[in-house]
């Protein structure tokens, strides 16, 4: 039995890749307020559908472990293979979506753990994002991106992309992907579409594979150079942009606090998004990897 998390906390999870722990961060002031050393290879984790249960899961598991964050305890698992690299919630909270890096397919299930369809999509689905029943799904290890129609259960779609593809927001009509680049040429830029066609590139180098964005301004974590930029929206023009982190691999938005996950120095790094300048650091376990946010209950 772990510490238990309240229900009514806004709360970062992070999941510690290195020592398969998961950390919780009072999104509100900023402190770790509870860490769990489940010991397992896990590479992420989602918030289910009644806010209390999160899905952890890793692609060398054999099963994604359920927790109650109220109860701090384990409360079921889903045998589903080796081979997930990502779970979501769509928007509407009906689907549990499963990228399966092994089978590459994406796995629909139900809110009651029950699988419902495995759709075939590219080579090793990683990244997804959602928005209106459509799911779009980059596939690492192949040249197009999938879109997957919730209600139809079948891919409807594919736009071509670089190898490598990694990352993704969506921001208006507009959707933009990053990723490391293949063989010896590392990626240096975000692509943007809109629809099915490559409308912009913008420079971001070196590896951008994390985004996060709010009403004006889509934030690009680039892995290699460690540079958290703050691009406009609408004019696709810098504003500003850190140096953060040693070997960063992900950025959430909280609000108005951008957290940021230092692999390699076991930190999280918190930026608010007006001054783009380093704020405080939170000390987590081994090698943060992964980020997403339970919003807590009103009181």
């Amino acid at each position: 039995m772990y510490k238990a998390i309240p229900k009514n906390k806004d709360v970062i999870i992070v999941t510690n890749q290195k020592d398969g722990s998961l950390s919780f961060i009072d999104a509100a002031n900023k402190k770790i307020i509870a860490s769990w050393p489940i010991h397992k290879a896990v590479m992420g984790t989602a918030v289910l559908p009644d806010h209390d249960t999160i899905a952890v899961y890793g692609q060398n598991l054999e099963v994604v472990y359920l927790y109650s964050l109220s109860k701090g305890t384990e409360v079921g698992e889903w045998k589903t293979g080796k081979g997930i690299t990502n779970i979501i919630v769509s928007s509407s909270g009906k689907d549990i979506l499963l990228a399966d890096g092994q089978s590459n397919t994406v796995r629909l299930y139900n809110k009651n753990g029950t699988e419902i369809a495995a759709i075939p999509v590219g080579k090793r689905p990683m990244t997804m994002v959602e928005r209106n029943n459509q799911l779009y799904v980059l596939n690492f290890n192949d040249t197009v991106l999938s879109v997957v129609g919730l209600k139809e259960k079948r891919v409807i779609d594919t736009i071509s992309t670089p190898q490598s593809s990694l990352g993704a927001v969506i921001y208006g009509n507009e959707l933009w992907i990053g990723g490391h680049g293949s063989g010896a040429e590392i990626n240096e830029n975000v692509y943007i579409y809109e629809g099915r066609s490559l409308k912009q590139k913008v420079s971001a180098p070196q590896m951008p594979v994390s985004f996060a964005s709010d009403n004006e301004f889509i934030y690009v974590l680039s892995h290699g150079s460690g540079v958290l930029r703050k691009i406009d929206g609408n004019t696709h023009k810098d504003i500003a942009a850190i140096e953060v982190g040693a070997n960063p691999f992900a950025v959430w938005l909280s609000g108005t606090a951008l957290f940021v996950a230092s692999y390699d120095s076991d930190e999280i790094y918190v930026i608010p998004t007006d001054t783009m300048k380093m704020g405080t650091s939170i000390k987590v376990g081994k090698g943060p990897f992964h980020m997403t946010e339970r919003k807590g209950e009103e009181h």
